[in-house]
């Protein structure tokens, strides 16, 4: 499963490859940052032996602690939803 993080703006004192970095610890046996470009992160679920939405759940509670600004959202099967609703 794919999913995307839309964002217009990193965390204060934060740059791209900081972010990069602990979103992968945060996946670590759940799923990998594979790519992405400018504004957006892409992220791979795919990982038969885990549920999904522990990933998922997972790489919104550490989008919120990291402070990402309130206008970032992520996409999960075509559907956009804000970090902090």
């Amino acid at each position: 499963m794919e999913m995307y993080i839309h964002y217009k703006a990193l965390p204060e004192g934060k740059d791209l490859q900081d972010v990069l970095g602990e979103l992968n610890e945060v996946l670590d046996d759940v799923g990998a940052v594979c790519g992405g470009e400018a504004g957006r992160i892409d992220l791979d679920l795919e990982d038969e032996r885990a549920n999904p939405k522990h990933a998922q759940v997972a790489v919104k509670a550490y989008l919120q602690r990291a402070e990402f600004p309130r206008d970032t959202t992520v996409e999960i099967g075509g559907m956009e939803i804000g970090i902090y609703e």
